[in-house]
């Protein structure tokens, strides 16, 4: 992986997803020329306000949606929309972005973890994810999520199946924050191609107007086939296996985790201009009480030039992971709990 036009590689420890693997900086991670060392501490940030977020989706679905040979909108493209904790995509100018800020001396600070770090500058608002719906468990599997939800530190928990390099499987997977989606459209099937789900993950929609298998065996992406509803690109998707999660960490509602086999998913994937929403409604009538309707993501092409660049996962030892305690409970991510005691007296009010 080398940035276009480059032999270069600069090796990094990318410790943003939740397998901790090494990867090299690439394009995303040094764009606005903001990567380096001092960086790290995290020191200050700009918030990103909700109306920017909407100027921003405003602008990306005003413009003309591009059309296939058949008619139909075309999902064709590299759909990214945050990378390394920036919220667009290095779009908006320095001082709009949820992690950078210029100071008065002209330096760039670079928040890795965004606003969501909950470490602003004195007096900022830290920008606030939107509320996402979550599933409607039955009472013996609800008790099951809290167990689960008990070992969560951060986003991170041990048992999340990430963790041991299974793919995030449907609808996690979806076009979130930190989804970076290769999308090649057919009249007769659509590839979806993701980065690092983790390590790259694909999935087939079969358009051609075939029906599922009828001795389908589960798999983590399961079977997919769909047709077009106006704008819209419904897919189906049945044959997943219970060994991915639905939701938890970065990449869904917290409360949202376990499922069975009998998990049925159906997706719309609606283009407006240069944004793509997905939306989802899950089916378990072996767990849930009713569909479980996701709240819409929203994505749209990436920068010019780049491309999908995907990533290998590697299991690491989970032991390293934290998990809550009496004495030790969840505060904020890349903070120091108590700077005094790391960086000397006073640092806190620094």
């Amino acid at each position: 992986m080398r940035p276009p036009g480059s032999n270069s590689e600069i090796p990094i420890w990318n410790t943003c997803n939740t397998n901790w693997r090494k990867t090299v900086l690439t394009p995303r991670l040094i764009r606005n020329a903001i990567v380096a060392a001092t960086a790290m501490a995290f020191l200050a940030f700009v918030p990103f306000s909700p109306a920017q977020d909407k100027a921003a989706d405003a602008k990306t679905s005003a413009k003309p949606t591009p059309r296939s040979l058949d008619g139909h909108p075309d999902l064709t493209g590299f759909w990214a929309q945050a990378v390394a904790g920036i919220p667009g995509y290095g779009k908006e100018p320095v001082g709009e972005a949820g992690n950078l800020t210029r100071t008065a001396d002209g330096s760039v600070l670079f928040l890795y973890g965004g606003a969501e770090a909950q470490n602003p500058l004195p007096g900022a608002t830290p920008r606030v994810a939107p509320a996402r719906s979550e599933p409607s468990y039955k009472p013996e599997y609800a008790a099951k999520v809290k167990d689960i939800l008990a070992t969560v530190y951060g986003s991170s928990t041990a048992l999340d199946p990430i963790m041991d390099c299974k793919p995030l499987g449907v609808p996690r997977t979806g076009v979130g924050v930190e989804e970076h989606l290769q999308i090649i459209q057919h009249p007769n099937i659509v590839a979806l191609l993701w980065e690092n789900d983790p390590g790259p993950i694909y999935r087939v929609v079969y358009t051609d107007g075939r029906q599922h298998p009828k001795d389908l065996d589960t798999s983590y992406m399961g079977h997919s086939i769909g047709h077009w509803e106006g704008e819209t690109l419904v897919v189906d998707v049945v044959g997943l296996n219970d060994e991915t999660w639905i939701g938890g960490g970065t990449q869904g509602p917290r409360g949202a985790n376990i499922h069975s086999d009998k998990e049925h998913v159906v997706e719309r994937w609606t283009r407006t201009g240069d944004d793509l929403t997905y939306e989802a409604t899950v089916e378990d009538p072996v767990m849930f009480t009713k569909p479980w309707v996701i709240t819409p993501q929203h994505t749209h092409l990436a920068a010019a030039g780049d491309y999908i660049q995907p990533e290998m996962c590697v299991p690491n030892d989970k032991k390293h992971l934290i998990q809550p305690s009496e004495t030790d409970q969840f505060l904020c991510t890349f903070c120091q709990k108590d700077p005094d005691a790391v960086y000397g007296k006073g640092a806190s009010k620094n």
